[in-house]
């Protein structure tokens, strides 16, 4: 393969010119991700400028194209990158077509040409590698074409929505819980909830105290919307609350099983979204892997409703055979 940019050949529609994408486009992309994301929902902070950048152009091999009208408008691209040089990290694959451009064999066609790029790709290191598309906004014809390109899924999620400005449920906590927000020094106690509750989940990484720690504390956390179950002491339950204004949103909520059953979950949720509520967020949102369905009902009872689906596939063709978990989500 020559140029993993111009191959295979797109399909023949009128007026359409295909090329290469670049930073200078990031605008344009973000235009074609919004007008996407009116129609298939899914995270709305995930179109940011920050996030489109990470996956579009990213400090990596690989390769991005669009196809642009003579107006100039963006109506469908894709991109292929390396996700780490070593043996075993996956080639990424995203791309998307505008609702009103589609079933005309251009979502084929992307996936086909990202698909071209990471053999491509493959052939700058040793070692098996895999090849994962990453979607924020699944539908059910995109999951028909991963499937018919031999892509499996090895990760979904459900994305919820709570509107704060109603009047919120109300939700005791039970009787010998006692709740704390974020403290520094509470950081350990915190991880010590997060790992009781997850332990048993299907997936679950394993991660030390400092790598979770890492992960939750970032720009966007809230220390005030995070908080912490205790039972004589003993941690039982967290929630991690982070901003996206003007929404809040839950990065992860849990409950150790010596609780649950006994609605410290719903307790958690409205604690938190009752402090979201007071500093003005309009809404909150949360993911829950469609693997969960006793979460997804109790968010579901809360309020919360299903506005989008997010997911991850993987295919082995080629000889790539590793994976990687998905964690912040």
């Amino acid at each position: 393969m020559q140029n993993p940019t111009i191959n295979p050949a797109p399909p023949a529609i009128a007026d359409l010119l295909w090329r290469r994408l670049n930073p200078a486009d990031l605008s344009t992309i973000a235009e074609l991700a919004h007008a996407c994301h009116l129609v298939d929902g899914g995270l709305a902070f995930m179109l940011q400028p920050d996030n489109l950048q990470r996956r579009y152009f990213p400090d990596a091999p690989g390769a991005a194209i669009g196809a642009f009208t003579p107006d100039g408008h963006l109506v469908a691209c894709a991109t292929a990158h390396h996700q780490g040089e070593a043996a075993g990290q996956p080639v990424s694959i995203a791309g998307q077509v505008r609702p009103d451009w589609r079933c005309k064999g251009m979502g084929a066609y992307l996936l086909r040409w990202s698909q071209e790029v990471a053999q491509w790709l493959a052939q700058r290191t040793t070692g098996p590698r895999i090849l994962q598309i990453t979607t924020e906004s699944l539908t059910d014809p995109a999951d028909h074409l991963f499937r018919a390109h031999g892509f499996t899924p090895v990760f979904e999620e459900l994305v919820m929505r709570h509107d704060l400005r109603p009047p919120l449920p109300d939700y005791a906590l039970p009787p010998d819980v006692a709740l704390t927000t974020w403290q520094p020094d509470l950081g350990e106690l915190f991880f010590q909830a997060y790992d009781a509750s997850f332990r048993d989940r299907p997936g679950f990484p394993g991660w030390s105290a400092a790598k979770w720690l890492a992960w939750i504390v970032d720009d966007d956390f809230r220390p005030e919307w995070s908080l912490l179950a205790r039972a004589a002491g003993t941690p039982v339950g967290f929630l991690i609350g982070s901003a996206e204004p003007p929404d809040g949103f839950v990065v992860q909520v849990g409950v150790a099983p010596v609780m649950r059953r006994r609605k410290l979950g719903s307790a958690l949720l409205v604690a938190a979204m009752q402090r979201m509520a007071a500093d003005g967020a309009a809404s909150t949102q949360l993911t829950v892997n469609t693997n969960n369905p006793g979460a997804i009902q109790t968010y579901t009872q809360l309020g919360f409703a299903t506005i989008g689906r997010r997911a991850r596939y993987e295919t082995t063709r080629g000889g790539m055979n590793s994976k990687q978990p998905i964690m912040k989500s």
